[in-house]
């Protein structure tokens, strides 16, 4: 489908083939598809405030979140959709409406079987194939919910697969070399060397008779005895070999890259340490999904909900809460260092974390147990003309360690001198 480099074929299904293509085409298509879609309306409440509303009750809710079409659930449907576009660069599906004119289904397309295009008037239509070889359709675009990658043209998308096909193919070159290295025993371990030069027959029997002896788990160990001048020659792997074992390694980071994934993410450890990698999963989320929850989202809103609906705050979106719970302790942190200093009410908090405000929740607070020292002058009544807190203070712990050396009670002690320094003096 995308030519051959280097012999071998790239397509679609071969590149599938390919571990860190499969892993970073499962993570984000099954990552997304797992996270909660809701439909949402926003609304302003009596006090001026934004909050959302889900709306379990809307049309749209019940295909996006259960079942968009039947035989498939929202999972498999979104899992589907995001892994054609990750491989192929886009997908399809089209938009069915019932007699009310409400979607009411979303069955998909392959991308193989549909081609956008525009017509005379600059406007996006579909050519379709409904069997992929029959007489040919044409969809207007609000017929068709697609989901492109990376489009140049505001056409056509580009193909993640097709665009470094050359790429993959070396990864997919180097697994076959791989595979008829071990398998096929494509160099030997070793070799019997004959000072003499032996006939067709005379080589089969000596191989023959080397093998029934030292081949197989059973024979593992046993002694060698060579007798006619025979010597064991040991053939190691080269190192041009060799580095296709760290081209193997190459190509995980090298792909992981075309996707935008953390090399982590896919099993290829590098250098991840535990200190950093629950950063690392935050930076997956912000770096790689953001772009894709973002993609979907605005196709959804755009194609999927009348232009009534939108002039009513409907809309959907993912809830992604759920991929930064394992940051928790940063964020809770975060907000409370901003709410002890009056930067952030707790209705703002709330707002952030995809929470509803309350009545009362949109007051600044701070930290009352923070007071300037200056301050406990007049708090504590101490110190007096011309001398400093500090120095009121040193003399009230040295007035109450005297007492309690004279065996007065703590407590009385710090009473009294707190009643002496009431006018300002020192008793």
């Amino acid at each position: 489908m995308f030519g051959d480099p280097g012999g071998v074929s790239v397509t679609p299904e071969s590149a599938m083939r390919v571990t860190a293509v499969y892993a970073c085409v499962s993570l984000i298509a099954e990552t997304l598809a797992a996270l909660p879609l809701h439909v949402y309306r926003k609304e302003i409440d009596a006090n001026g405030r934004e909050k959302r509303v889900r709306l379990t009750d809307h049309p749209l809710y019940r295909i996006v979140h259960e079942m968009p079409v039947a035989g498939m659930t929202s999972f498999e449907w979104r899992e589907m959709s995001l892994s054609h576009t990750a491989l192929r660069g886009d997908s399809y599906a089209r938009i069915v409406t019932g007699p009310d004119g409400r979607i009411s289904e979303l069955p998909p397309i392959l991308p193989d079987h549909i081609e956008p295009f525009r017509d005379r008037g600059g406007r996006i239509r579909y050519r379709w194939w409904p069997d992929g070889l029959g007489p040919v359709r044409v969809l207007f675009d609000d017929e068709v919910l697609r989901i492109p990658h990376k489009m140049l043209d505001g056409v056509r998308s580009l193909s993640p697969i097709g665009t470094h096909r050359m790429t993959i193919g070396n990864s997919l070159a180097a697994s076959q070399f791989l595979r008829s290295f071990y398998v096929n025993s494509a160099q030997p371990k070793g070799a019997l060397m004959s000072p003499e030069l032996l006939s067709d027959d005379a080589a089969l029997a000596l191989r023959k008779s080397w093998e029934d002896r030292h081949q197989g788990p059973q024979n593992a160990g046993r002694i060698a005895i060579f007798d006619g001048g025979l010597k064991w020659e040991q053939i190691g792997m080269t190192m041009d070999d060799a580095q296709y074992l760290e081209l193997q390694k190459f190509n995980v980071a090298d792909i992981a890259r075309i996707y935008l994934v953390p090399p982590h993410k896919i099993g290829e450890m590098g250098a991840v340490t535990y200190s950093n990698i629950e950063h690392q999963a935050i930076e997956f989320v912000v770096d790689t999904l953001l772009r894709w929850v973002t993609r979907c989202e605005m196709r959804y809103n755009a194609y999927l909900l009348s232009a009534a609906d939108r002039a009513r705050g409907v809309y959907v979106a993912y809830d992604m809460k759920g991929l930064l719970r394992g940051d928790a302790t940063a964020r809770a942190n975060f907000y409370r260092s901003l709410f002890y200093i009056g930067a952030m009410t707790p209705n703002e908090i709330r707002r952030a974390e995809d929470m509803n405000p309350y009545d009362g929740g949109d007051s600044y607070y701070v930290q009352g147990a923070t007071t300037p020292i200056a301050s406990l002058d007049g708090m504590l009544g101490i110190g007096g003309p011309g001398q400093s807190v500090d120095a009121a203070m040193q003399t009230m712990i040295e007035k109450i360690v005297s007492q309690a050396l004279e065996g007065r009670d703590f407590d009385n002690g710090l009473n009294e001198a707190l009643r002496t320094n009431e006018g300002g003096g020192n008793a």
